[in-house]
């Protein structure tokens, strides 16, 4: 029996001595495990820091690039410019797809193998790190590459048209744009910047090219006409325009917003360069761009009294640069400069020197009355009476056009509204968009259900046209090439469809909204919201191009961050 229990104690002691052992090896296992996912852990957030750095990198040298970059001067300088701008998408985006594939394997390997999670728990992670503009960003990508699908002109839609460029390799670098500054825009600052900094220059440039002034040589060879068609660094006038729509509420929200002294000054040093430059660019088209930020502005700006008297300063300083410029142009006359009607209201009108005194007073009346209460929610009700106002003015005009193009008008109103060219509804209205517009509308009329649903491709409208309305298409414009219809928005429901159209629109209107309900958290989304409205605005009379579209898709990015950003601070 002794024996027995001798044994029985031995084994006992061994089997203690065994789970020790097993204790000890699985700690050990832990331990290299945890090293492991330590190790994961720290590659990712490596890869995330790299990911970061190649945005700040690629944003800056797309500013940089699109700004100043031309091969042969103004000679096909929208071509250099689209050269340039892809090779740095190209180049760039290749560094960040690579980088962004090793960080979702790191990424990947660091989890647990077997771990599953259920569809309802993948739905709820995917609303939560989708906003409502992220799902109008990504539908506009699938529905701009069905568009090329059912449109059937798949070598014009890979890059698209001649000169233009806007095919879906571009709509591409839009969404990566957007993506990219969204999730990895860390140092926007830093591409604010870069980009502010460059859009100075480029002001500059294009009030001294007013003035015959040519400090980099563009005009070198050109006539009086020439020069008063081509600008700056940018090359036509209402390329630079758009260009200038988009960067200068960035410049105006700094003028606005900032608590810093030097900060304030550097704001209104570009807002003043922005202002000499967009009173002299003479395309009427910029300002609507004006006219959209500025309201974006007072929306903002009523809700504090600072915010407000900072307001009226802009006002103030808008009216003054225009009335300085009209003595500054005399300097050196471009006798071939034949200005806008807008434009010369501004620069040689005595309404702007009435509206100007009035500006200045408000100023004065809202610092005369600093120190006494603000009613905060009686002037955020002013705030929406000037949207209302907005609202009602475009639907009156509209309708006055329209009025007056059927002759139905009182006699004495329509020999009034006949002296001014925007009330006259024609071919030649709007420099021949009544034209381009009305036969537009009839291209979509003629098109298929697929059509209408899907579009026609890409910056595919000019071979579409060419396929299905040559005819008439050469009875109305001749050998020149209609590319696209001179209104981005009608533009885009040729293009890519019901579907692509009402997702591409969503993404501004979207994040407009939403920035501008969260404004308070940082400044920078008011800017966003401005720069998005003045291109939408703008774009009502143009078209996408390499000069804007790729801005607006950076400062959309930039205010989707900075919303993140203060989500995660909890302060949405």
């Amino acid at each position: 029996m002794m024996c027995i229990n001798i044994e029985i104690a031995k084994h006992g002691l061994a089997g203690q001595q065994g789970k020790r052992e097993l204790q000890n090896m699985s700690n050990k296992i832990k331990k290299v495990q945890n090293k492991k996912s330590a190790a994961a852990a720290s590659g990712a957030e490596i890869l995330w820091m790299v990911m970061e750095y190649i945005t700040a990198a690629l944003m800056t040298a797309m500013c940089v690039a699109v700004s100043f970059y031309a091969k042969d001067g103004y000679n096909q300088i929208g071509n250099a410019k689209f050269a340039a701008y892809r090779a740095v998408m190209i180049g760039g985006f290749s560094v960040f797809l690579v980088a962004g594939a090793v960080f979702l394997s790191v990424q990947m390997n660091g989890r647990r193998r077997g771990q599953k999670q259920d569809a309802a728990d993948c739905l709820r992670r995917l609303k939560e790190k989708l906003s409502v503009t992220d799902f109008c960003v990504l539908a506009y990508l699938l529905f701009s590459a069905v568009s090329v699908a059912c449109g059937g002109f798949y070598g014009d839609a890979l890059w698209g048209s001649f000169g233009w460029n806007m095919g879906w390799m571009s709509q591409l670098s839009f969404v990566l744009i957007y993506l990219a500054v969204s999730r990895f825009g860390k140092y926007h600052r830093v591409i604010l910047t870069a980009y502010c900094g460059s859009a100075f220059v480029v002001f500059l440039i294009a009030v001294l090219h007013r003035m015959l002034i040519d400090p980099i040589g563009f005009y070198e060879g050109l006539q009086g006409y020439q020069m008063a068609q081509f600008l700056s660094t940018m090359g036509q006038a209402t390329w630079y325009a758009s260009y200038l729509a988009v960067a200068l509420p960035v410049g105006v929200t700094v003028f606005l917003f900032a608590e810093q002294p030097l900060w304030r000054a550097l704001g209104g040093i570009y807002t003043a360069a922005g202002f000499a430059s967009l009173v002299t660019q003479n395309s009427d088209s910029a300002y609507f761009a004006l006219a959209g930020f500025m309201l974006v502005f007072f929306l903002v700006c009523v809700k504090k009294r600072e915010t407000l008297n900072r307001f009226a300063e802009v006002c103030t300083l808008f009216f003054a640069v225009g009335k300085a410029m009209h003595f500054l142009m005399q300097i050196h006359p471009n006798p071939d400069l034949e200005y806008d009607f807008i434009t010369d209201l501004i620069l040689n009108g005595t309404v702007t020197w009435i509206l100007l005194g009035l500006c200045l007073v408000l100023c004065l009346f809202l610092y005369g009355r600093r120190n006494r209460p603000y009613q905060a929610v009686r002037m955020r009700w002013l705030g929406r009476a000037a949207l209302l106002a907005a609202a009602v003015a475009v639907v009156v005009t509209v309708g006055l056009i329209m009025l007056q193009s059927r002759g139905v008008l009182p006699d004495r109103m329509g020999d009034a509204l006949s002296e001014v060219s925007y009330f006259n509804w024609n071919d030649a209205w709007g420099n021949g968009r009544g034209r381009i517009w009305s036969f537009a509308v009839r291209v979509f009329a003629g098109e298929s259900v697929l059509h209408k649903l899907f579009g026609v491709g890409s910056d595919c409208f000019s071979s579409y046209v060419a396929a299905v309305h040559g005819e008439e298409a050469y009875l109305l414009w001749g050998d020149k090439t209609l590319t696209n219809a001179h209104n981005e928005w009608l533009t885009a429901l040729l293009n890519t469809g019901i579907f692509g159209a009402l997702s591409y629109i969503g993404i501004f209107v979207t994040a407009v909204r939403r920035y501008l309900q969260k404004w308070q958290q940082d400044f920078l989304l008011v800017g966003a919201a401005a720069s998005a409205v003045s291109y939408m605005a703008y774009n009502f009379f143009c078209y996408q191009q390499v000069c804007c579209t790729p801005f607006v898709f950076l400062m959309l990015g930039m205010g989707e961050y900075v919303w993140r950003e203060a989500a995660r601070k909890g302060g949405v």
